[in-house]
């Protein structure tokens, strides 16, 4: 599956980079590290109704946020009766909670194609013999997408401290400080600093060129989350207001 996956999205990066690959190729930059962030956008925003559900969900619960409130005042020394009751409504308004996770779900073997793809690009996209060996694959400092950064700290930090970012943005709207009790908050404030630390990790002995679709993918994220936070705050204050 991830090796179809892989095929699929390889045959794609390099039908772009032969797009944007007509005209002059920049010193700083390579078609191909260009052919990176604009598959990584596309496929984002292929994914964008998914990430409208997960919205519209969110938008949901902030509806439930007066409700929710009103529970964790009257069973805040009981949090298993606490949990009883939120599951009960979201049961009676036919509400999942775990439709949340369904673009995280997607996106990941996406990441584990792109992986495969950088791995073994002359199997999953430039098939030809010898083209992928010709090409300029340099960005900025890095010389070569297919190594990791050679600085090991400036495509791992900016990768770490986008993805802190967009944790943290994540958490900050009013649907989701609804939902969570003290031990979920505390439990995602620790992934908040371990998925970072974890990304920055790898991201030094990565290939440079998977660094760079995560940091475009997570700079498309953020955006996206702040649109989203703005609304799901907008209809919780309608609500209580």
């Amino acid at each position: 599956m991830i090796n179809f996956l892989a095929e699929l999205m390889g045959h794609f990066l390099r039908w772009i980079y032969e797009i944007i690959s007509t005209g002059v190729e920049p010193a700083s930059i390579s078609f191909y590290a260009i052919a990176i962030i604009v598959t990584t956008i596309i496929f984002k925003t292929v994914l964008l109704p998914l990430n409208i559900m997960q919205t519209k969900n969110q938008l949901k619960m902030a509806e439930f946020q007066p409700q929710i409130q009103e529970m964790q005042r009257k069973y805040k020394n009981d949090p298993q009766l606490l949990a009883q009751k939120q599951q009960q409504l979201y049961k009676e308004a036919n509400y999942n909670p775990m439709a949340g996770c369904l673009p995280m779900l997607i996106q990941f073997p996406i990441l584990i194609a792109f992986y495969r793809i950088f791995q073994m690009p002359t199997r999953f996209a430039f098939t030809d013999p010898g083209f992928y060996d010709a090409m300029q694959k340099n960005f900025f400092f890095v010389k070569n997408l297919d190594h990791p950064d050679p600085t090991a700290l400036v495509l791992p930090i900016i990768a770490a401290g986008l993805t802190f970012l967009t944790s943290y943005l994540a958490q900050k709207n009013k649907a989701q400080e609804s939902m969570n009790n003290e031990q979920t908050q505390s439990t995602m404030r620790t992934m908040m600093i371990m998925m970072p630390a974890m990304i920055f990790f790898f991201a030094r002995n990565m290939a440079a060129g998977l660094v760079l679709y995560w940091i475009a993918s997570n700079f498309f994220g953020i955006v996206q989350q702040i649109i989203s936070n703005h609304m799901i705050n907008k209809r919780a204050e309608e609500k209580l207001s």
